[in-house]
Order: C-alpha cells, then sequence, then structure tokens
C-alpha cells in the first residue's frame, strides 16, 4: 500500500502530523532509523507498522518538536537518564489528551542503592519503585497499564511492537483499539498484555514521604493532645 494511503487510513483513524512534518521528512527519518536503501518501498512492503511508529516520532524540523500528541515511540535504552523518566512521564500525559497530568516529578535513591520516583497523578501522589542504580527497569512502563482503572477512564494504554526492541504507546477505549487493529492489520495490545516486560520488584511501592510526614504529624498531635489531657 502506498504511503499516502496508509497515511490517509491513520487520519481516518483521528492520528495527523503537526505543522512541519512532510512526506520527505518522514522519509528521511525512516532511513535513518532503518537504513533501508529504498524507503519508500520499504514502508509500502510493510503497511502500516513502519509508520505508525513514527507518528510518535521527535524531530527538530517539526514545531513542538514531535511528530502527533497521540502515541509515542520509545526504547528501553533511552532512560539513561533521569531526566528521561520525567520527559516519559509526562509524555504519556500529553498522549491522554487531559485524561492524566503528571506533575511534581522527582527521583531519589534509597539507602540500599535502590532508585525511586515520586510524581503526583491528577494531584494524587505516588511512589514509584525502579531499580538498583545504573539498571533500566523496564516494569516502570508496564505501571501505567492500571492507571485508567485507578482514575476511572474508560481509555487505557496500548502497546504495539513490530518484533524487535522498540515499541509505541498509545491511549484508546475499546471500540478504537477494534477498530484500529481492523484498519490498519496491526496486532495492537493493551499494555500490560503480553510478556514484554519484567515482573515489578518486591515492595514495589511506597506511601509517598510526604504523606508520610503527614501521617507522623497526625500521629504526633493526637498523642500530644491526649498527653495534655492527662
Amino acid at each position: 500500500m502506498d504511503l499516502e494511503k496508509q497515511i490517509k487510513v491513520f487520519k481516518d483513524l483521528g492520528y495527523e502530523f503537526a505543522e512541519g512534518v512532510t512526506k520527505e521528512l518522514i522519509l528521511r527519518d525512516v532511513y535513518e532509523m532503518t537504513w533501508e536503501e529504498e524507503t519508500e518501498k520499504h514502508i509500502e512492503e510493510n503497511p502500516f507498522s513502519i509508520l505508525y511508529y513514527f507518528y510518535g516520532w521527535r524531530d527538530s524540523a517539526v514545531k513542538g518538536r514531535n511528530y502527533t500528541d497521540d502515541c509515542i515511540w520509545y526504547d528501553l535504552e533511552f532512560f539513561d537518564s533521569r531526566s528521561e523518566y520525567k520527559w516519559f512521564m509526562e509524555r504519556m500525559g500529553v498522549i491522554t489528551h487531559g485524561d492524566m497530568i503528571f506533575s511534581d516529578i522527582t527521583i531519589d535513591t534509597d539507602s540500599d542503592d535502590w532508585e525511586w520516583i515520586d510524581f503526583k497523578v491528577n494531584g494524587i501522589p505516588k511512589r514509584w519503585k525502579l531499580e538498583k542504580t545504573g539498571i533500566i527497569p523496564d516494569h516502570f512502563v508496564e505501571r501505567f497499564s492500571s492507571l485508567n482503572k485507578e482514575l476511572g477512564f474508560s481509555r487505557q494504554f496500548t502497546y504495539y511492537d513490530n518484533g524487535g526492541q522498540q515499541w509505541v504507546i498509545d491511549y484508546a477505549n475499546k471500540s478504537e483499539q477494534k477498530e484500529f487493529n481492523e484498519k490498519t492489520g496491526l496486532n495492537r495490545e493493551w499494555l500490560g498484555e503480553g510478556n514484554h516486560f519484567k515482573a515489578l520488584p518486591e515492595s514495589h511501592d511506597e506511601v509517598p514521604s510526604k504523606t508520610l510526614q503527614q501521617k507522623f504529624v497526625s500521629i504526633y498531635s493526637k498523642l500530644a493532645s491526649r498527653f495534655q489531657s492527662q
């Protein structure tokens, strides 16, 4: 299927490239990522699969840098610095188009050399365990799969890969997921299905430190008032 027809199908599904994304830019970026000399032919012979990744790609030639705000093309190896966790989490919020807003994102290391990420989602404080310093926690991505139920949204994060180590995260409801797979022929799954990521580490959740402090103050106040009444 030629490139223009694939773009038309994606547009019918609600995906539209940002200002600055041209056919020439797509072909250049596809070539730089695949090293396929006959780039357009490569896209045509792998309908929707190659192009879908680029709806989640970034390029400085594009206004706002992102090809779209609908999905994310990512690789675990991109988590090479703490700033990438923050960027990824914020982008996960962006592709929900307002359902989830991630804020106050920080990472710290405990006395056992485990890294933890503190953040708020829609104002709710959370603290997730990552991995030992220097180890990439691929279970981090899977953690997002349960947030839609917790927050009461019908849409949820989706997962797609074409057999490689890189993948696309998207956001859809059941009817959108069905229509997407029917029109593209791709096998996009719900994030959390399959064995794409490792299991969570033990003690993978903690009450956020601020909440612990608030609880301590509350308990201290109760003890103090009880002492004063005696």
